[in-house]
């Protein structure tokens, strides 16, 4: 049977996407997987030995070059790689819309009052609805199942399997980072949005008040800069140098605990089974909870459709929470005399 997964956008929700294949593997095993993922967030597909093909996607650069001809061009990519017994669009929007009917075969997406765009689920032969109030890499992992006609369990992703792989030379980069007699804590400092955003300050007194070795990520000059304000604040603070997808892989997956907004990174950890802990404020809980990948949610009521840009209150967590938290993360999980980076 040949599947098509299309979501295109973002790192964040591409990776709680990917949680549904182990639902899907495990009761069609000898099924082959192709995803449709824009170039600029597909290296989050490497090295997964249950997709068969991955498909890049660039929709930002047809639209920068307005030409008929590299429409064209980019049809024919797409269409190469059909047909498909079943397409899957993840996404919802018009855009993974055009592309999923462009793969070819028979396609399911979201019922269109749960839909961002919902003239979406006019491209789709069967509209599939899934309560909103399911978190969503439950939610995702659902549509999937519903699509093929199989059952799936809420237990099956309370923890996952883990699923992001790289390889060896992906680790190398971070290798003089890492040390090896104390614990590796990488701090996630930025997200795609401003109101999920923990303060640098006080990420920067959580360092001081943790010890170990902090370590600290970005992906632009924006949240470099944020980076570097945490790492002026606190002695124990060191950044790391900038990374592609499965070096970012690579650096989560071997860090003792992770500590960020909801963004890319945390969910990165959550699905390598690394300790975690994840804040929320505006936007609800889109992982399952785990022993080892810990949330704290603060009292707003978020907007399941679409998240409150002015409620910040993810600020207000207290470090002393998130620091006790992290202790008893390290405690259980990474014992202070454990050789770290190896």
């Amino acid at each position: 049977m040949k599947i098509a997964f299309v979501r295109l956008t973002s790192l964040g929700d591409i990776i709680l996407c990917m949680a549904a294949l182990q639902v899907v593997r495990r009761s069609l095993p000898d099924c082959h997987i192709t995803w449709f993922a824009d170039k600029r967030f597909a290296e989050i597909l490497d090295h997964h030995p249950g997709i068969q093909q991955v498909v890049r996607v660039d929709l930002k650069e047809l639209k920068k070059k307005k030409s008929l001809n590299a429409v064209m061009t980019e049809w024919r990519h797409l269409r190469s790689f059909g047909k498909f017994d079943a397409v899957i669009d993840l996404h919802g929007l018009l855009k993974s819309a055009v592309v999923s009917v462009i793969a070819g075969g028979p396609r399911y997406g979201f019922d269109r009052k749960m839909l961002k765009e919902p003239l979406a689920a006019l491209f789709y032969g069967r509209s599939i609805p899934i309560p909103l109030e399911m978190p969503a890499v439950a939610r995702y992992a659902a549509l999937a199942a519903k699509c093929l006609g199989l059952d799936v369990q809420s237990t099956e992703l309370c923890p996952p399997e883990p699923y992001l792989f790289w390889s060896s030379e992906d680790i190398a980069i971070t290798d003089d980072y890492f040390e090896r007699h104390k614990r590796n804590i990488l701090l996630v400092p930025e997200t795609s949005a401003s109101y999920k955003n923990y303060p640098p300050e006080k990420f920067a007194r959580m360092a001081n008040m943790l010890g170990e070795n902090i370590l600290v990520c970005y992906g632009n000059q924006q949240e470099f800069q944020t980076a570097s304000l945490i790492a002026e604040k606190s002695s124990n603070v060191r950044i790391l140098p900038r990374m592609n997808l499965n070096q970012l892989k690579a650096a989560v997956g071997r860090s003792d605990l992770v500590i960020g907004g909801d963004s890319g990174p945390t969910h990165i950890a959550w699905a390598c089974g690394t300790p975690s802990i994840t804040l929320f404020g505006a936007t609800p809980v889109c992982i399952c909870p785990t022993e080892r990948n810990r949330v704290i949610k603060t009292d707003s009521v978020p907007n399941l459709r679409k998240p409150d840009s002015t409620d910040f209150s993810v600020c207000d967590i207290p470090e002393a929470d998130i620091v006790q938290l992290a202790k008893e993360l390290l405690d259980e999980y990474t014992p202070s005399n454990r050789q770290s980076g190896n």
